[in-house]
């Protein structure tokens, strides 16, 4: 409709991490040897147990959510913020928006959560994943066992998509420490006068 009046730049902080299901659901070959190493010193836990989130336990992952923001308020104080207000909007709409999400506990108190939805007839999409760090392996267990739980709900599902990493270092090194099958690039259009 306006040509030679736009101009399109890729956007990296914004492009999407997509992964094969299998691949995080077994997390086998040699690759993602430390992510198995991880997972097997969180299971030297013996009292931790893995659920579904449900209406009854949504306010203790809204307070965990609350204990991870004020242990990583380093990060850019508006994103954290920002990204608190969507996980308690997506909370209180968790039913209609018909999310799935599961949580970690550890001797009883949840450590860890995540959420999502199917994105299409072979995607699913990871919205939120928050775990607390000092836990070793909290995080690639949590990923492991919702992807688990993802493939025993909708076999069909091929991909993973755990969006973007907005610019974060740490947030890229994870996301590409579990070898990405491909990145879904996004761009920033502009029209010219």
């Amino acid at each position: 409709m306006f040509p030679g009046k736009c101009s399109f730049q890729p956007v990296r902080d914004l492009f999407d991490y997509v992964y094969l299901a299998e691949h995080l659901a077994n997390l086998s070959g040699k690759k993602l040897h430390a992510k198995r190493n991880h997972i097997n010193k969180f299971l030297e836990n013996a009292d931790w147990s893995f659920e579904l989130i449900t209406p009854e336990n949504i306010d203790e992952c809204i307070q965990m959510d609350s204990t991870w923001t004020s242990e990583n308020s380093v990060r850019d104080h508006m994103s954290v913020y920002d990204e608190l207000s969507a996980i308690k909007c997506s909370f209180t709409n968790y039913v209609s928006l018909c999310l799935d999400g599961a949580l970690l506990r550890l001797g009883g108190h949840i450590i860890a959560f995540t959420m999502g939805e199917r994105l299409n007839i072979n995607t699913y999409v990871v919205h939120f994943e928050k775990a607390i760090s000092s836990v070793q392996g909290s995080y690639a267990m949590i990923n492991r066992e919702f992807v688990r739980y993802i493939l025993s709900k909708y076999p069909e599902i091929v991909y993973i998509n755990r969006e973007e990493d907005m610019g974060m270092e740490n947030l890229r090194k994870a996301k590409n420490s579990y070898y990405p099958e491909f990145l879904v690039e996004k761009y920033r259009g502009s029209i010219h006068e």
